[in-house]
């Protein structure tokens, strides 16, 4: 009798070459065909489609963080840029770096399921973190307090806490909606000192968030009709602001930036500055489009009333 085993094991072995291709392309038909669980078109108009919900998250952009933490979802996060410092359990997350250029190595070893940033400034780093293999979300809406609510709902979306996202923005409308409102012929002109000095004068334009908050609150931007931030200081002068919003300067207190504001000889002579009118804000509430955005025209609010007494 004839030995058929060397023929037969032939036989078997080219059936299973000829079947792991098949199977290979029918199991990347199957991967390809899952559904993703989310998909939200970004502020660049890409899609960007998750097939599960993230474990985890770098976040590129302080109001990021904050909505993050305002999610419930710090426990996810594994990386921050150095300005993610609120809320204070944020500070003891791996940093990446500074807003407009973090490390691209650190954020690939971070592992993270996705990246969510809202500076397009950092373009070159968004390619570098896609070409990784890693989701970047560019989640930048209009700079208005509707926009803000854009930015807490687009989040909330991609990470699964809709309902905790609406329920944020909801509470931020009715606390702005509390707010009562300043007649139209009392409300004072404002100027935000954004910078001064030597290196320019800056303040919150018609085209930024700010000018949105100083609205809402009540007053009356002089530099509505500006853009870009950029304000002449003969202009300040000539509008003479019957109020004017301090922040502080980075790394000084409000008190130490007072004293540099009150006693320069370009801003003495404004009449908020011989009233007292100045107004102290935290920079970091009032300039990030955020969960605390509602807080800081309420804030501003009670404080523009305080100097209208």
């Amino acid at each position: 009798m004839k030995n058929h085993r060397p023929q037969f094991i032939f036989t078997v072995l080219a059936l299973i070459v000829i079947a792991l291709p098949i199977a290979a392309q029918g199991a990347a038909e199957t991967s390809s065909n899952i559904e993703p669980v989310v998909s939200v078109l970004d502020s660049r108009g890409i899609e960007i489609s998750l097939r599960e919900y993230p474990d985890r998250i770098v976040s590129l952009s302080p109001n990021i963080t904050e909505t993050l933490f305002a999610l419930g979802l710090g426990d996810k996060m594994v990386g921050r840029t150095d300005y993610c410092d609120y809320p204070e359990q944020a500070k003891s997350i791996p940093a990446m770096g500074d807003l407009l250029s973090p490390s691209v190595e650190k954020i690939v070893a971070a592992e993270p399921d996705l990246v969510i940033i809202s500076n397009l400034g950092q373009l070159q780093t968004i390619e570098a973190i896609e070409l990784a293999g890693i989701p970047v979300a560019f989640i930048d809406e209009p700079q208005k307090m509707e926009g803000t609510y854009r930015i807490i709902e687009k989040v909330g979306a991609l990470t699964g806490t809709t309902e905790k996202a609406n329920s944020i923005v909801d509470g931020m409308q009715a606390m702005i909606d509390s707010i009562e409102p300043i007649p139209v012929d009392s409300r004072p002109t404002i100027y935000y000192v954004a910078g001064f000095g030597e290196w320019g004068d800056f303040t919150a334009t018609g085209d930024t968030f700010l000018h949105d908050i100083i609205t809402l609150a009540g007053g009356d931007n002089i530099a509505s009709e500006a853009i870009n931030w950029s304000f002449q200081l003969e202009l300040l002068h000539a509008k003479d602001p019957d109020m004017l919003i301090l922040p502080p300067l980075w790394g000084s207190t409000f008190e130490e930036t007072l004293g540099q504001f009150v006693n320069h000889p370009s801003y003495s002579s404004l009449s908020a500055v011989k009233q007292g009118n100045i107004i102290p804000v935290d920079s970091n509430m009032i300039e990030r489009q955020g969960p605390r955005s509602a807080q800081a025209v309420e804030q501003l609010a009670k404080d523009i009333r305080k100097f209208l007494r």
